[in-house]
């Protein structure tokens, strides 16, 4: 007999913080690209984000990364701007646009079950890096 553990397809956080994180690379074309990241808990927020350059965006111009509530397009939570000449290694944290839109975010609900990351940059960049997104509990006092 094979024991399975029987649970419920979303949790609470199962630690806190509980981390995110995705490989980001800006094309060299220049166009945005959106990325989806959808969230596996329920009923919490995104308290910290920040980057992590691995590949030095060339000196060519700065990059950002904005997140987005739910899909492209969406509403902005805030953006991680990569500086012109980012070194690797070089950390460049969130600058919150409206910090409701990361509130309530919840694997069950459609319109608030992911956080879509558009990635810009100018049209010769290199740049690549890792973004980590921070969730604690959406409690409220």
């Amino acid at each position: 007999m094979t024991y399975t553990r029987i649970a419920p397809p979303t949790i609470d956080l199962p630690l806190e913080p509980a981390v995110l994180s995705i490989h980001l690379a800006a094309l060299s074309a220049g166009t945005a690209t959106d990325t989806a990241v959808y969230i596996p808990w329920k009923n919490c927020k995104l308290a910290y984000a920040y980057t992590v350059t691995t590949t030095a965006e060339g000196d060519k111009g700065a990059v950002t990364c904005k997140l987005e509530l739910d899909a492209a397009g969406g509403s902005e939570i805030g953006t991680v701007t990569i500086a012109k000449n980012a070194a690797v290694g070089d950390i460049d944290e969130i600058v919150f646009a409206t910090e409701a839109y990361g509130e309530n975010l919840h694997s069950d609900v459609s319109n608030r079950d992911a956080i879509n990351i558009e990635t810009d940059g100018v049209s010769t960049t290199t740049w690549q890096g890792m973004l980590f997104m921070y969730f604690v509990p959406n409690y409220k006092a």
